[in-house]
């Protein structure tokens, strides 16, 4: 046994994603047979947060397929029920905990595995992920909050000036993102998807704090785990698909609890980790853009171009590059690109005409996107788009093995 090849506890929280999360298991069962590791040492807890749909259904299917289902009869938040999760645990090995609207390809877990064990200074690693299985929009990177930037993100709400700068700054951290090839050292994962080392994950200390509802707290294990001196690493070569807010939704599917969820756990970890001054500066700031006119708040960038699409075949989102060379196509819910997912476009020629990938169209909600053609190298925006999508966002999980272009592929046809 190589010494990356150890027990592994798996603790995926479901919330109505019953079909996703047996697609997770699936997909991670998979993933360790590839591993070459014992099938008794995969250890899969997956904690139901008192689902209200069909789940019952898929949770037997998970315990008939090897998971064990714990029912929380209460909805615990996403950091109770993974430490909750935990404490079922007989092994003691390495942790993940997991998103349900995860899935895990080829080469992703051994990838993980291997890294977190090649160094002791490590607490922690997580993997790249993408919105669809065609592997080609890349999810953006996830900066670890704080007062400051979050009072800025508001500020630029109202002045465009600012969101520019902020949009600048976003764009250069994302595009070193997505074009990394080796693992980085970080100061943020995204919770979707963590692998902790035993050490830091079966000590007396939780692994995720229960008060938090949703939201922020993989924060706040990122800044006590750092606290520890102990490196965070984030892995590109272990890759995912993550389809992104099955179980919280978007737009207006966000509003109700998850909205006040993402409030509570905000307003915590402000308390927790910015300065009093900071977060009556950031509270009384955004209680005045509140009152600003809707027409002054969230402005779209001058020169933007509103795409049509076509009512009886929409997905068939058509563009005409601006200029030749490397880009990367930023796709934003705002028109201040503050957080992008990306595309990459390789050798591409002025005048080519390119089409949104069909993979990752799919799983797009409806809502309002905002698209710009920015330069790979030096940042340069070419040009900026708007288009509506009203289809609704595919909402079947995964069921065959997904195949897995290179990063940075080329040109999507």
């Amino acid at each position: 046994m190589q010494p990356w090849q150890q027990p592994l506890t798996a603790v995926l929280v479901n919330y109505n994603s019953g079909s996703f999360a047996l697609s997770w298991l699936r997909s991670l069962q998979a993933e360790w047979a590839r591993c070459g590791c014992a099938a008794t040492d995969l250890e899969v807890l997956v904690v139901d947060n008192d689902s209200s749909d069909d789940s019952a259904k898929w949770l037997t299917t998970l315990e008939r397929e090897g998971a064990r289902v714990l029912h929380a009869g209460e909805n615990l938040g996403y950091a109770g029920a993974v430490q909750w999760g935990l404490e079922h645990s007989e092994q003691s090995g390495p942790v993940m905990f997991s998103n349900p609207d995860l899935y895990f390809l080829p080469g992703s877990l051994q990838s993980l595995m291997r890294h977190l064990a090649s160094d002791p200074r490590l607490g922690a690693v997580a993997p790249r992920a993408f919105v669809d299985e065609g592997t080609q929009l890349h999810l953006p990177p996830i900066a670890l909050p704080r007062a400051w930037d979050e009072w800025l993100g508001s500020v630029g709400r109202v002045i465009p000036r600012v969101a520019r700068r902020l949009a600048r700054r976003q764009s250069l951290s994302a595009r070193e993102h997505w074009s990394a090839w080796s693992p980085r050292t970080t100061d943020m994962l995204s919770g979707a998807c963590v692998l902790v080392s035993a050490a830091v994950a079966r000590n007396e200390q939780p692994l995720l704090d229960p008060a938090y509802p949703l939201y922020y707290e993989d924060a706040d294990f990122c800044r006590r785990l750092a606290g520890t001196g102990l490196k965070m690493d984030w892995v590109p070569a272990a890759r995912v698909v993550h389809h992104w807010s099955r179980s919280a939704g978007a737009g207006s599917a966000f509003e109700g609890q998850p909205r006040q969820f993402w409030a509570r756990s905000r307003k915590l970890y402000m308390q927790r980790w910015s300065s009093v001054f900071m977060r009556n500066l950031l509270a009384w700031t955004e209680r005045c853009i509140d009152l600003f006119p809707h027409r002054m708040r969230d402005r779209s960038p001058q020169g933007i171009e509103a795409l049509a699409l076509d009512a009886e075949d929409e997905q068939a989102l058509q563009l005409t590059l601006p200029v030749s060379g490397d880009l990367f196509l930023e796709l934003s819910m705002t028109p201040h690109f503050t957080l992008c997912a990306g595309l990459a476009l390789r050798g591409m020629e002025a005048g080519e005409s390119w089409s949104f990938p069909n993979s990752a169209w799919q799983w797009l909600f409806p809502g309002t996107y905002y698209l710009r053609a920015v330069d790979a190298e030096t940042g340069e925006v070419h040009a900026h788009w708007t288009f509506t999508k009203s289809t609704s966002a595919r909402c079947d999980a995964l069921t065959t093995e997904a195949w897995a272009a290179p990063p940075l592929a080329g040109r999507s046809a």
